[in-house]
């Protein structure tokens, strides 16, 4: 696995995030992930994959963030970025904004609302658009492709792709293509990991770089 570089401070408040995320667990289930050490790779270091298929600017959202993951760690490492947090459940919000404050992240704000009736979220504002595993594929590719911004791009991340490689997306929305797809193992046998980058096409000409 590829080594995931991340500025000094940031395992400290990605910890403190965790901590937060198991004391409010025995009252909101948010996890049923409870070990420690499962939460570091399953939650923290899976979020951080998301790393790999940088570089990242402008303006992410996180659908179904549940617990955080992973906008809040993204959030943590990319502060030039704004990241928005769309959960549907109101006590999951509650606990996000509790970490938010928590960490002072100044560069993320929490929505309450469903993606599915495009709440509280504005379509084709997004630069990047992740969804981890909250939706298949057949669902996820035409909920989320309109929040996504001309010349950005939707990940989707999910468990480990078939032998034989990634199978075959269902048909992307006109002018999108298929970009990169990363797997990664993660350590202590817990499984792998792959991210699917989607592209969106420009309506027009591309702007000038």
């Amino acid at each position: 696995m590829a080594e995931i570089d991340i500025a000094p401070g940031v395992a400290a408040r990605l910890a403190l995030h965790a901590g937060e995320m198991l004391r409010w667990n025995g009252s909101i289930r948010l996890t049923a992930i409870t070990d420690p050490r499962e939460v570091a790779v399953k939650h923290i270091l899976d979020s951080l994959m998301l790393l790999r298929v940088g570089p990242f600017h402008g303006r992410i959202l996180d659908v179904g963030s549940g617990a955080g993951y992973p906008g809040i760690p993204l959030a943590v490492c990319l502060p030039e970025c704004r990241v928005t947090l769309v959960e549907a459940v109101g006590k999951k919000c509650a606990f996000l904004s509790r970490s938010v404050a928590l960490l002072g992240l100044k560069n993320v704000e929490v929505v309450h609302g469903r993606i599915e009736r495009k709440g509280g979220v504005s379509p084709g504002a997004f630069e990047s658009v992740v969804s981890r595993a909250t939706f298949p594929p057949e669902e996820a590719i035409p909920m989320l492709a309109p929040f996504v911004s001309p010349g950005g791009r939707l990940l989707l991340m999910a468990g480990p792709v078939a032998e034989g490689g990634a199978s075959p997306l269902p048909q992307l929305p006109p002018g999108w293509t298929e970009g990169r797809v990363a797997t990664s193992e993660l350590p202590f046998g817990m499984g792998a990991r792959t991210i699917r980058e989607l592209l969106a096409g420009f309506s027009g000409s591309p702007p000038a770089p």
